[in-house]
């Protein structure tokens, strides 16, 4: 069983960023090994049809045991820099 959780919100599934999701989330299990799960949630914040920049929203949940659980949130137009800038968040 997977240790990484993706939920998706309003965001189609792509098997690009679920790659990504889980090289990152290789590093967070090597920091911290004594994790149980890691939950990543994604979520389009101001889709194309509306106006200004699209926006993406990024949060990722890391449990620890004896429930120390550490979150960190990002949100950007660039997924990807999302994705990276919130792990690096949860390792600090």
């Amino acid at each position: 069983m997977s240790k990484v959780h993706i939920e998706w919100g309003n965001l189609g599934r792509s098997e690009a960023i679920e790659q990504e999701i889980l090289e990152r989330s290789k590093k967070v299990f090597t920091v911290a090994p004594d994790a149980t799960k890691l939950v990543v949630h994604l979520q389009v914040t101001n889709p194309v049809q509306s106006a200004g920049v699209t926006q993406q929203k990024v949060s990722m949940e890391l449990r620890l045991p004896n429930n120390q659980d550490v979150r960190a949130e990002n949100e950007g137009n660039d997924l990807y820099k999302c994705i990276r800038d919130s792990k690096k968040a949860l390792l600090t």
